[in-house]
């Protein structure tokens, strides 16, 4: 879920202070603490939760606040029950380091935030494992509705956009996304040449994938 999607559900009691411009960040947990330093137990990508009670002086924020972005949290969450408002250094700490800073208000629990979110999440992973076993039974279901490379290059082309093709060491087309159907066949002699420049490299022990500009299109080999 989205950093924005929390302010949408105002049972939630969050308020933002600061940080708008990153509120497409991705969050993928949520984490609760006063640690001063809470960066081993953190993975990125999480809502932390804190009431501050790490905070003894001002400049606590700023060491605070540079750990979570070091860590790649996606926000920070201050209660206000502790202190009744979030202390100035916090927001400016948070302003510094492009860390979506939220208060809290005293009479939402830190646990109902924490079971909405991963509510979310759990369902939006749901969602992607059930697109992974769909991917899955398009590639291993037999005939001509799956099996082989034209499922595959078929994935390229509806998931990502883009246009495929399986060709031999010679260049001779073996198979194209049904998707590259509808523009403009390989030539083949751009065929043989991105054919010979895979074989190229390969020889001399290059990791791939190579980009090769042919006739004014680049390709990923």
């Amino acid at each position: 879920m989205r950093l924005r999607a929390l302010l949408e559900t105002d049972a939630l009691g969050l308020r933002l202070l600061g940080g708008e411009e990153e509120l497409d960040r991705t969050v993928r947990g949520v984490m609760t603490t006063d640690l001063r330093d809470p960066s081993r137990y953190l993975s990125g990508g999480e809502l932390v939760l804190t009431g501050l009670a790490w905070r003894r002086e001002p400049e606590d924020s700023e060491r605070f606040v540079r750990i979570l972005a070091g860590a790649g949290v996606a926000g920070l969450a201050a209660g206000e029950a502790e202190m009744g408002s979030t202390p100035d250094d916090l927001v400016q700490a948070c302003a510094r380091h492009r860390l979506p800073l939220f208060s809290v208000v005293e009479d939402v629990s830190f646990a109902s935030i924490t079971e909405h979110v991963v509510r979310q999440v759990s369902s939006e992973r749901a969602g992607d494992l059930a697109a992974v076993v769909d991917r899955h039974r398009r590639l291993m279901t037999s005939g001509p509705a799956g099996g082989g490379p034209e499922v595959v290059l078929d994935l390229l082309g509806s998931d990502l956009d883009l246009r495929a093709w399986v060709l031999s060491p010679t260049g001779r087309p073996i198979a194209g996304s049904s998707l590259a159907g509808a523009g403009p066949a390989l030539p083949g002699a751009v065929c043989a040449t991105l054919a010979g420049e895979h074989l190229a490299a390969a020889r001399t022990g290059r990791r791939g994938p190579h980009r090769v500009t042919v006739a004014g299109s680049t390709y990923s080999l």
